[in-house]
C-alpha cells in the first residue's frame, strides 16, 4: 500500500483529526472528503520540520509509513491528489511570503509542533507559529491548508499579526500597533520541534537586559515604538 491509496480508501477520514478537517471543509462532496482523509494519514504518520529536504510531494505519495516533511511538500501532495485523483482544475498555489503569527486555535498535523514563541524566560514556546513562509492552495473558493488542518475563507485564513524588523535587525521584530505592540526576540542557536529559529516575546522591562546595544538603539529609534511610548 502507498499514503495515496490509504488517503483514497479512506482508512483515516473519521479519526479525530480527519473528522475535523471535514468539518472545517464543510463535509459533502469530493473535495472535503479527500481533505479529511489526507489530513488523518498525514496526522497520524508524517512528521513537520520547516527544512526538510529533498523529499518530493511524488515520493511523499509513493511511499508509506514516517516521513518528515515541510508545509510546501504537504500542499504539493494535497495538489497532485486534487489534481490526478478528483480531476480538479482550478487548484492554485496560495502562497504567504512574508513573517507573520498565526492565529490562535491553529495546529500542526504533527502533534509535537506546538509553535516556535513564547515568553521570555518561559519554557515553553506555544503561543503561535512565526512563520518566514507559508504554503496552501485554494481550490472551490476555499483555502484549504492541510499543514495547519485548516480551511479558510481568504489567503490572508492564517495570519493572526504580520511581523516586521525593527531597524532592520534579523533578530528583533514587532507585531501590532499602538499599546497592542509585541516585540519579539530570536533565541541564537534555539530549536523546538519542526522549527529551527525561536522566539521569544520580551517586555519593555525585558529589551535592556536581553537585547545587544545595536538591537536597543534599533528599538529606541523604531518609529511604532516610539509611539507606544515603550522605553
Amino acid at each position: 500500500m502507498s499514503a495515496r491509496n490509504d488517503i483514497i480508501a479512506g482508512k483515516f477520514k473519521t479519526t479525530p483529526a480527519g473528522a475535523a478537517a471535514g468539518q472545517a471543509a464543510d463535509w459533502g462532496g469530493a473535495t472535503a472528503e479527500l481533505f479529511a482523509s489526507f489530513v488523518g494519514y498525514a496526522y497520524a504518520n508524517w512528521n513537520y520540520a520547516a527544512q526538510p529536504g529533498a523529499q518530493t510531494a511524488k515520493a511523499l505519495l509513493d511511499g508509506d509509513g514516517p516521513k518528515t516533511i515541510a508545509c510546501g511538500t504537504i500542499r504539493e501532495a494535497l495538489k497532485l491528489m486534487l489534481r490526478e485523483d478528483l480531476a480538479l482544475t482550478d487548484v492554485v498555489n496560495a502562497d504567504i511570503n512574508g513573517y507573520f503569527l498565526t492565529k490562535p486555535g491553529l495546529q500542526c498535523f504533527d502533534t509535537k509542533v506546538k509553535g516556535n514563541v513564547g515568553n521570555h524566560g518561559k519554557p515553553s514556546f506555544d503561543l503561535a507559529c512565526h512563520f518566514s513562509t507559508h504554503y496552501f492552495l485554494q481550490t472551490g473558493g476555499k483555502f484549504f491548508d492541510p499543514c495547519l488542518m485548516a480551511v479558510y475563507a481568504n489567503a490572508q485564513g492564517p495570519i493572526g499579526h504580520c511581523t516586521n524588523s525593527v531597524g532592520g535587525t534579523q533578530g528583533l521584530r514587532k507585531a501590532g500597533t499602538g499599546n497592542a505592540l509585541v516585540l519579539l526576540h530570536l533565541l541564537p542557536g534555539r530549536t523546538v520541534p519542526g522549527f529551527g529559529s525561536v522566539w521569544e516575546i520580551l517586555l519593555p522591562a525585558e529589551c535592556k537586559t536581553v537585547l545587544t546595544s545595536p538591537e536597543l538603539q534599533a528599538l529606541k529609534n523604531d518609529p511604532d515604538v516610539k509611539a507606544a511610548k515603550l522605553l
